[in-house]
């Protein structure tokens, strides 16, 4: 029964001395159910005495800790019963009952015992509940646990170890009144505002919230060490414990006794006239009936392994072992960065929605038991959910990147040519990719005096009718040549004594006639302009010829005069090419036009705009505009496919380039070279464009 507590000052003594008289009343007709010695400091008699069913015998207490009854998990787990496995409990424990009446009325057992329930209003300790008429006592005790996050196996087993009343097969009304001694301290008549099962049931589900709460009941606190009786008498003696957790702290203020010496060598039965038995009997009511009160932490959960999506990605992980016989209830699978979670109920997968494309994720699992302890998983290997229609095309060098894109844009053998170009400078490579573009083959990069091993690997793969090295031998050495003999019957070198006799050269083989649609003069100085004319180019039909910034050399005044191209494009401003050349261009060419714009990000953005008109383009590249080497390989691609080429800062997607890639509206959209030369960031940009 309850310590003395809050309580109600409108109690009338009429009311309280008639539920004391129905106590006595029934002590003296022999009914009285076993209680603890909250009430009565005298031994209880064992729960198989006259009226009760015969319950269960435990021959030792084990596991029991006076300083930690029963955890808080536990305690408080509202799930782990529904309404209808409480009355299956109740039909369990009672056969058949008595039935009949007595003085107080009918003789009901708790199994067919119905009440009408009133409207409480929701506070801080339970959320309210909503009254109804001929409710069951299994389906009130579930609404409470719902209401108050109590666990019903507590209420079920406080019903019992107060009045016996799960067990008992001749219940008179009276015990009903009191049923958990909720509001009836031992030393005074009960409060009448608890009168009657639901309030019983109501307001101790209530109390056990206010009594952790730690805010009016201070003297059990947990974390702290407290001499408690054996007994109301204090004579009886008392001893310390340290009371280490909330729960066992609100049985403390609900009966606060301790089984001494003698009720613990008795198990259920009785000990000396110093024994208390409430919360002795709680927990082998507990045990026995429901299993740990102190449900072991389960094992994590091992193997997670993660696959990502678009948007999204799905986790798998195998099972904990061993769960201390608290079965697991739940999976909570959290994502880092953000912490995202999704919970499954047994499956050992899940998938979670919402993730940001572009973004690597790490995941981990929580199992929880039925207890509502839980154990977490160590975290899986990131993860980056992406977009199918946006991929990435790199690797660990720019040889490596170069041969991915050769993969994806070449993915048969066969080709009609393949360029192989210095990776360690861009000027010859600029034209080369035009070239490739135009001709239908990949741009492959070199180290200057050796073949690496993925460019080998990819040549053999490619099986090219021909092979073109650009540059001469002091950009491209012979042994680089030798190495590329031996793997295609037809090898030639195309290149100059400067970067604008190569680019010549390049163009003489690729545009053999006159009459090409178009050319593109850039600054053969700096590579961002080439490399957006260069997709360009390959795309429409023409070559990339490079110029000193302030004249046109000599060898691109006669090729240029040769192509007689329809029209001549420079590529930037007057700052980068100035007018001086655009008046010799002018001097050739009767069409002659200007795509620049403030910065290289501008520029290949007026190059995009302008070969590029309409949307629906099939592909665009993004490319770092800080360095050269991944985008030449991404504009033969790109001019083989159809699309442009647009440049980045490599941790934000310029607003311009933003703009150009929704007027694209691009079926899909390559970003060239990994995380270290493109970033994430970016990524994640161009997701949300897609």
């Amino acid at each position: 029964m309850a310590s003395p507590g809050i309580r109600s000052a409108r109690a009338t003594l009429s009311v309280r001395w008639a539920v004391t008289l129905l106590t006595i009343l029934g002590l003296v007709i022999g009914t009285a159910a076993p209680v603890s010695a909250a009430s009565v400091p005298v031994a209880a008699p064992a729960p198989a005495a006259a009226g009760l069913a015969a319950g269960p015998v435990k021959t030792s207490l084990v596991g029991w800790n006076a300083g930690n009854i029963i955890s808080d998990a536990v305690f408080t787990n509202e799930a782990t019963m529904t309404e209808s496995q409480i009355q299956s409990f109740f039909n369990s424990k009672v056969s058949t009952c008595r039935g009949g009446s007595d003085q107080y009325g009918p003789i009901i057992c708790l199994k067919d015992f119905r009440i009408d329930s009133v409207s409480m209003p929701a506070d801080k300790y339970c959320k309210g509940y909503t009254g109804a008429r001929n409710e069951s006592a299994a389906r009130i005790i579930y609404r409470v646990s719902q209401a108050c996050d109590i666990n019903p196996q507590v209420l079920i087993v406080m019903l019992q170890k107060e009045q016996g009343l799960v067990t008992h097969t001749w219940p008179s009304k009276w015990r009903y009144d009191i049923a958990l001694g909720q509001g009836c301290p031992d030393t005074a008549p009960c409060d009448p505002k608890f009168v009657g099962f639901f309030h019983q049931i109501y307001g101790a589900a209530r109390q056990m919230q206010l009594y952790m709460e730690g805010r009016y009941f201070t003297w059990y606190a947990p974390g702290k060490t407290w001499n408690i009786q054996y007994n109301p008498n204090k004579s009886c003696g008392s001893s310390p414990v340290r009371v280490e957790n909330k729960a066992t702290s609100a049985l403390y203020y609900y009966t606060p006794y301790q089984p001494n010496a003698a009720a613990m060598k008795a198990g259920y039965g009785t000990g000396d006239s110093c024994s208390a038995y409430g919360n002795r009997n709680f927990y082998n009511y507990f045990t026995d009936w429901f299993g740990p009160a102190k449900a072991a932490v389960p094992g994590a959960p091992s193997g997670i392994r993660a696959s990502a999506g678009d948007r999204q990605a799905t986790v798998s992980w195998a099972a904990p072992g061993a769960t201390g016989g608290a079965p697991i209830t739940a999976y909570t699978v959290t994502a880092q960065p953000g912490g995202k979670t999704v919970s499954t109920t047994g499956a050992t997968t899940a998938t979670m929605t919402g993730l940001a494309n572009g973004t690597a994720y790490k995941f981990t699992v929580r199992a929880t038991n039925i207890a509502g302890t839980s154990a977490a998983s160590s975290a899986s290997a990131a993860v980056t959910p992406q977009s199918p229609a946006l991929t990435r095309q790199g690797g660990a060098s720019r040889y490596e990147t170069a041969v991915a894109v050769s993969k994806a844009a070449f993915p048969t053998a066969g080709v009609p040519v393949a360029y192989v170009a210095n990776g360690q400078d861009f000027p010859d490579a600029l034209a080369g990719a035009a070239a490739a573009g135009v001709l239908g083959g990949p741009v492959l990069l070199t180290r200057p005096d050796a073949l690496p091993a993925e460019v080998v690997a990819e040549l053999k793969r490619l099986a090219p009718q021909r092979v073109v090295i650009l540059g001469e031998a002091g950009v491209v050495s012979t042994a680089v040549e030798q190495q590329v003999r031996a793997i295609a019957a037809s090898v030639t070198r195309q290149g100059g004594a400067s970067r604008y006799e190569t680019a010549v050269a390049v163009s003489k083989a690729a545009f053999p006639t006159a009459g090409v649609p178009v050319a593109y003069v850039s600054s053969g100085r700096d590579f961002p302009d080439a490399l957006a004319g260069a997709a360009a180019a390959g795309v429409l039909g023409g070559p990339v010829l490079l110029t000193r910034p302030d004249a046109l050399p000599a060898e691109v005044v006669a090729e240029l005069k040769r192509l007689a191209p329809q029209r001549v494009v420079i590529l930037g401003e007057a700052g980068v090419v100035s007018t001086a050349v655009e008046q010799q261009v002018r001097a050739i060419a009767a069409s002659v036009t200007r795509q620049g714009g403030a910065s290289r990000y501008e520029t290949a953005v007026a190059v995009s705009k302008a070969a590029f008109p309409t949307a629906g383009v099939p592909v665009a590249y993004v490319s770092s505009g800080r360095d050269f080497p991944d985008a030449l390989a991404g504009a033969a691609a790109a001019g083989v496919l159809g699309g442009p080429v647009l440049l980045t800062r490599p941790d934000a997607l310029p607003a311009e380039v933003v703009a150009e890639l929704k007027r694209l509206a691009p079926q899909r959209v390559v970003i060239l070279g990994e995380a270290g030369v493109v970033s994430t960031a970016v990524e994640r940009q161009l997701s949300a464009l897609m």
